[in-house]
């Protein structure tokens, strides 16, 4: 009998095949379930937008809240609560109701579609707080910062306060973050951030080019227009001028006083000696004619009359009558003064700018220079240093008055008229009686006219030389050494 072999492993026998069914059953019962899934997700969409369609039917309008704000003084919108119409136009909506958005309110409203009111209600409020606008700021450590230094705009419809946080109690020096809040009268607020930089500031400001001697002649203003004060930090520094003790009518030296002062509180002084030349015409009597808008058709007549009277006179000339330009080299010929007024006379042009002034009054000085050969520095405003025909400009004229004589300039307006600028060649007597009303003044700056529609000033200027002369009066031309007569700045 054989004996078995344990290491071999056992035999087993494959089971007898049957088929494979139970897989196949399964696989076709999950292909149905998802089958009838689907189909009842369709049935659930279907009938949720018959539903929703249904709803939207009877409910075709729909807003945004059934409580609307509206803005406080704000334009209101009647629309603005509607969100819209089922299938339809929001323009067969209509409102009802009455909004008044000046006042704090509550308003009852509708819309209405299709015959139907749907209502809501309308609250006026105010929920924003102020536009807030706010600038950078740099100040010395005495300086006690405030909001409004801060501001540059705040509006609101209400009104508001202001606050800032951030600044250092005792004012050190240093660099710091400010909050700026503007709160109105229904606590709604707006911060905006700024910074804040402190310094330390111990210089006082310093008039450039200060000399301690200055001489003048007699009769003359003393010139503090003509200073100049700079601070390293305050861009307005204060000048103050003491001429108590200076006597302009009587030579001699005299002490003036300057202070300079700056925002800090910085300030030193100076003194300067001023010699009072004398002027050999200081206390005579002297009438200086003028005339303005020339040359022109009359100049040659008014040359005549002063050459027969032997008196002297000024011509402000302008551009304005090219055909003319030649009658300048006669004005200078005849020993008058010849002097800038404009080329344009165009005011608007003229007052738009400092620079578009400067621009003509070099245009003209130009062509007189070309003409005569003379470069000359007296001028007079068109309207006088006192006009509000500028005032489209504001100050412009008193930036004017400053800069022209910084730049050598000596200009003059009148303390007498002849009142021919009031029309159309007006009657010689009336311009004789108006032109010799200031008889009895030391200097007499007369205004009058040079252009053709002023011809009867020619008329009247013999009987005006000869009034002035009866009263003991000289004429000259005037000069950058005239003592000035100056209206006051109006702009």
């Amino acid at each position: 009998m054989p004996v078995p072999n344990l290491n071999q492993p056992a035999q087993t026998h494959a089971p007898t095949n049957r088929p494979q069914k139970a897989p196949q059953k399964r696989k076709k019962r999950r292909r149905l379930r998802k089958s009838a899934l689907i189909v009842i997700t369709l049935i659930a969409v279907a009938l949720s937008a018959l539903a929703y369609f249904g709803y939207k039917k009877l409910n075709p309008l729909s807003m945004h809240s059934t409580t609307y704000i509206a803005q406080y003084q704000e334009p209101f919108d009647a629309k603005a609560n509607l969100k819209g119409v089922f299938l339809d136009s929001n323009d067969k909506v209509s409102f009802e109701g009455s909004v008044d958005t000046n006042s704090i309110s509550t308003s009852e409203c509708a819309y209405i579609y299709k015959g139907r009111r749907y209502p809501f209600t309308v609250q006026v409020r105010d929920t924003k707080g102020p536009e807030l606008e706010v600038q950078d700021v740099k100040v010395d450590t005495n300086h006690n910062v405030t909001p409004q230094d801060f501001l540059v705009s705040c509006s609101d419809p209400s009104n508001y306060t202001l606050r800032i946080d951030g600044d250092d109690p005792n004012g050190a020096p240093g660099n710091y973050t400010i909050s700026v809040t503007a709160r109105d009268d229904f606590d709604n607020t707006t911060t905006k951030k700024a910074k804040l930089e402190r310094y330390e500031d111990t210089k006082a400001p310093d008039i450039e080019d200060f000399s301690e001697k200055l001489t003048m002649k007699q009769g003359f203003d003393y010139p503090s227009s003509s200073l100049v004060v700079k601070d390293d930090h305050d861009e307005n520094p204060v000048l103050e001028v003491d001429t108590s003790m200076l006597n302009t009518s009587e030579p001699g030296d005299y002490p003036v006083i300057l202070t300079t002062r700056d925002i800090s509180g910085n300030e030193q002084s100076y003194t300067q000696t001023v010699t009072v030349e004398a002027d050999p015409d200081f206390g005579k009597k002297i009438c200086y004619l003028t005339f303005d808008d020339g040359p022109s058709a009359t100049t040659e007549d008014i040359l005549r009359i002063l050459r027969d009277m032997n008196a002297q006179a000024t011509f402000f000339v302008t551009g304005t009558n090219p055909e003319y330009n030649g009658l300048m080299k006669e004005i200078v010929d005849d020993g008058h003064t010849i002097a800038l007024h404009t080329y344009s006379h165009d005011y608007d042009s003229i007052y738009a700018s400092e620079e578009a002034y400067f621009d003509d009054l070099q245009k003209i000085s130009d062509l007189v220079k070309s003409e005569t050969g003379v470069e000359t520095k007296v001028i007079r405003f068109p309207g006088g240093s006192s006009n509000l025909v500028s005032s489209a400009n504001e100050g412009i004229m008193t930036r004017l008055v400053d800069e022209v004589q910084k730049k050598g300039y000596a200009y003059f307006d009148w303390n007498a008229d002849s009142t021919d600028a009031t029309g159309i060649d007006v009657d010689p007597s009336q311009l004789v009686e108006s032109a010799t009303a200031s008889i009895g003044e030391d200097k007499v700056v007369l205004l009058m006219h040079d252009s053709p529609t002023k011809s009867t000033t020619a008329d009247a200027l013999p009987a005006i030389i000869q009034a002035y002369r009866d009263a003991g009066y000289e004429f000259r031309g005037l000069t950058t050494d005239t003592p000035p007569v100056h209206h006051n700045v109006n702009n």
